[in-house]
């Protein structure tokens, strides 16, 4: 498989009025290539050299930048590749401007658009274009081609093919230019920007638009599929120099960590690590297939030439030396179209074209050496070469059903390799049928010895039944059966009572507590009048249905039992006699205030003397004495009553009498 580098522009912005610089950078070109050169800080007689494909100084223009880097790459997006161009620097570099631009000095993204579209003119292919633009703010994805206000998290999926996107990320067809233009605009208006004291209106989050371009070849029936990606990256931030509030702070925050991961990946890359950290950041996980996967890369260096961003532009050109050793393996994204009628031919797979082999050679296994420059003279560092795109050979992706044909053998393969895994696959496969062959026999053979152990079990068991004397299982038998009919008939009843009890719960929750009760007492009565005609049965099921609704009534559960027994015992039902009431005494007033103000010792003893007497004189008294001792035991009631009361009830008060001395 062929391998291609991400290719390295610099640009390097103008001074800002009033900035301070000192021209400590500045780009040297030569026969043999550009570079950017630097002045190193702490000694300034040595310099540091940057050599990249191109190098673009102050003067530099946006047409020029797009024609020679950016132009040849949508050529790639035509061709059914993946194409990602991102701008990479410190805040405030300029790097918006190189992809968006303005009105009188357009940027890449809108050059690029209007490139595309002029190429889809061709009249040999038919193309269809869409777009996608998204913004990653504080490591959440938000959709800009939708309203703000409704805009929802994105989350990032991979699918079965290992091919990471964004979900329910609108994409927006493109018909004209002037649809992309004005949903374009509409989307920069929706983008998180805010102001800090090196830029007035900083973007807080990293934009990425993605146009998809669509080729339908007839004369050869395939359709090639291409992306061009343009990225924004939000630059890093030095909060003592941005000045930075709360809210920026966690911005800044999110920025860095963003970029920090990316450093990382680039790292991993180049040393050979068996893990890349691509699920550390949003940001990472979406440039996957440009970081070491089947993309073509483009990185954009910005630039500042101000003296406080010194230690921020050498960590930026550190970045893109180390990006410049990460390999991808661009891929053309082909597949053959459908038949167009019944009677066509069936579909072939599509075969591999040959690749020929990289003119690098290999890389060794274990970590790369660091390609960071080291300080020394201008005229003692040698230039780099740099990498066309001519040479990159195309890799066809494939689309096959796994239905319609194997997986295509390597071109290099001889015939005897080819006879040779051939044959080793039928080893394989007759290898695996015997041994599911085997599986079955020893399965059958198991179950068979089961079946013989149950069959001699039963015919053990039906020898010891035929030696027992005759009629002797006769009432065993007879008994087990009553046993299970009876059983059975349990089981319905308890099935039909438990399906009733249902029926009759749910009505009962569905009715107010006064409802309920007036059902009860309707049931009740009607249990009543069967009862009455001796319907005993009828009168249980109306009584159990009253229950369902007034289930704390104790006497409708004794009457409930009664009943039961008295079906159950086939005996006549009598219903158990009610409790005699005492009839409510009468009280005259004179009681009343008696009760209520208890007379003392003395006066109850006056009083049962009179009535003693008035009784001795009223009647015949038969045996005094006795009369006399009734009437000491009543008063002796009376006292203990009067100082003990009653239990349960309060001592009665005493009311006390007053004598005056004479």
């Amino acid at each position: 498989m062929s391998y291609s580098r991400v290719r390295i522009a610099a640009r390097l912005r103008p001074a800002i009025p009033g900035e301070q610089h000192d021209s400590a950078i500045r780009v040297l070109r030569s026969d043999s290539g550009s570079a950017i050169v630097v002045d190193n800080p702490r000694d300034t007689s040595q310099t540091f050299k940057y050599p990249f494909s191109s190098c673009y100084d102050e003067s530099s223009s946006q047409a020029e930048i797009f024609d020679r880097d950016v132009k040849p790459l949508i050529d790639l997006a035509f061709s059914g590749m993946t194409v990602t161009v991102f701008a990479y620097g410190v805040t405030s570099s300029g790097k918006t401007h190189t992809m968006q631009g303005s009105k009188q000095q357009p940027g890449i993204i809108p050059r690029a658009v209007q490139e595309i579209f002029r190429q889809t003119e061709s009249p040999n292919a038919h193309t269809s274009l869409a777009v996608s633009y998204m913004e990653i703010y504080k490591d959440e994805v938000y959709d800009l081609l939708v309203d703000r206000e409704a805009a929802v998290k994105l989350p990032v999926r991979e699918n079965e093919n290992g091919q990471v996107f964004v979900a329910n990320l609108s994409m927006l067809p493109l018909i004209t230019i002037e649809d992309f233009e004005q949903a374009f605009s509409d989307a920069n208006k929706q983008r998180s920007v805010g102001s800090t004291n090196l830029n007035s209106v900083s973007s807080r989050s990293h934009a990425i638009l993605t146009v998809h371009v669509t080729v339908t070849d007839p004369e050869n029936n395939l359709t090639l599929s291409g992306k061009l990606n343009l990225v924004d990256l939000a630059g890093s931030e030095n909060n003592k120099l941005t000045g930075n509030d709360a809210s920026r702070m966690a911005e800044s925050a999110a920025i860095n960590k963003s970029l920090s991961v990316l450093g990382q990946v680039v790292h991993a890359l180049n040393q050979g690590a068996h893990r890349i950290p691509y699920r550390n950041s949003k940001l990472t996980r979406i440039l996957q297939d440009a970081l070491g996967g089947n993309s073509v890369g483009l990185l954009i260096c910005n630039l500042a030439p101000g003296t406080k961003f010194r230690q921020d532009t050498l960590n930026t050109l550190n970045f893109a030396v180390r990006t410049k050793n990460v390999q991808n393996k661009p891929l053309v994204n082909q597949q053959a179209n459908a038949a167009a009628g019944p009677s066509s031919a069936p579909i072939q797979p599509v075969t591999a074209r040959s690749i020929p082999a990289p003119l690098h050679t290999a890389r060794p296994h274990g970590p790369r050496p660091s390609r960071v420059p080291r300080m020394s003279n201008v005229s003692s560092t040698a230039p780099r070469s740099s990498l066309t795109f001519s040479s990159i050979p195309l890799v066809t992706k494939l689309e096959e059903k796994p239905a319609l044909a194997l997986a295509p053998v390597p071109a290099h393969l001889t015939e005897e390799e080819i006879n040779a895994r051939i044959a080793k696959a039928v080893e394989l496969e007759v290898a695996r049928r015997l041994e599911e062959r085997e599986k079955q026999l020893r399965e059958e053979e198991e179950a068979s010895r089961r079946r013989s152990q149950s069959m001699s079990i039963h015919e053990e068991q039906a020898s010891s039944l035929q030696s027992l004397p005759p009629g002797l299982l006769t009432p065993l038998l007879k008994q087990r059966q009553s046993h299970d009919e009876e059983l059975k008939q349990r089981l319905e009843e308890l099935e039909s009572k438990f399906e009733r009890g249902n029926k009759e719960a749910h009505l009962s929750d569905v009715l107010s507590p006064i409802s309920r009760k007036k059902t009860g007492r309707a049931y009740v009565a009607l249990a009543r009048a069967h009862t009455q005609k001796n319907n005993l049965q009828v009168a249980l099921e109306l009584y159990r249905k009253a229950e369902t609704y007034v289930p704390d009534n104790v006497k409708l559960k004794e009457r409930i039992i009664e009943i039961e027994w008295a079906v159950k015992n086939d005996r006549p039902f009598n219903p158990s006699p009610k409790k005699s009431r005492r009839a409510p005494s009468k009280r005259t007033k004179n009681s009343r205030t008696k009760h209520k103000l208890a007379p003392t010792v003395d006066e109850e003893d006056k009083e049962e003397d009179e009535g003693a007497e008035g009784s001795g004189s009223g009647k015949e008294n038969v045996g005094g004495e006795s009369g006399e001792s009734s009437g000491s035991a009543k008063r002796r009631r009376r006292i203990k009553s009067a100082d003990d009361g009653e239990p349960g009830t309060p001592p009665k008060k005493r009311r006390l009498v007053k004598f005056e001395d004479a």
